[in-house]
């Protein structure tokens, strides 16, 4: 396991990851997450240098808890 992975985001460790990172956290590809933003059902991504997208670690990771949770109700 990388050390990065066994790290949980926290609001106070939160930060901004780049696509393959959340690709690896969601298990999903670039095509379907951008699909997800278009039907406001992922979180956005803040571009904070213009061009470049990022993602809020804790965001994408409350929206696995989310998933999880819905699946196991």
């Amino acid at each position: 396991m990388k050390q990065d992975e066994a790290l949980a985001a926290t609001p106070d460790t939160d930060r901004l990851v780049m696509l393959k990172v959340v690709e690896d956290i969601v298990g999903l590809k670039r095509t379907r997450i951008y699909k997800l933003i278009r039907e406001g059902d992922f979180p956005p991504p803040y571009k904070p240098g213009g061009a470049g997208s990022r993602w809020s670690e804790a965001e994408v990771r409350a929206w696995v808890a989310q998933i999880k949770k819905a699946r196991a109700a």
